[in-house]
């Protein structure tokens, strides 16, 4: 589970400032500035925000409306991924209570997008 001091890497892409990190060159974040990004970036449906753990996992959040995040698991090598719909703060504890390494069941009722 999550280390204080720990990073994540991340990427993003904010399109109201122009400013963004490639989901092909990740960045290291610490853990403890993940929810305060995501509360920021995420107020753009356009906007996205995406994790990325130590076996190449990623998971990626955004907005599906005023109410409603978006968010994916995505395996290495798989043609898919995992989706759920939730709200906004359920999102951002998510976020907030992240493993280091995102199980196969991270989102619980999550639907397999192909």
């Amino acid at each position: 589970m999550e280390n204080g001091n720990s990073v994540v890497n991340v990427f993003y892409r904010d399109f109201v400032h122009d400013v963004g990190i490639s989901s092909t060159s990740p960045e290291p974040l610490p853990r403890d500035r993940l929810v305060p990004l995501a509360e920021k970036l995420l107020t753009c449906e356009d906007n996205y925000l995406g994790i990325v753990d130590r076996n190449d996992t990623v998971l990626q959040l955004y907005r599906h409306d005023d109410q409603t995040m978006v968010v994916e698991l995505i395996f290495p090598k798989s043609s898919g991924c995992m989706q759920i719909k939730c709200s906004h703060q359920t999102a951002m504890v998510l976020l907030a209570e992240l493993p280091d390494v995102f199980p196969e069941d991270l989102l619980p009722g999550a639907v397999y997008i192909g």
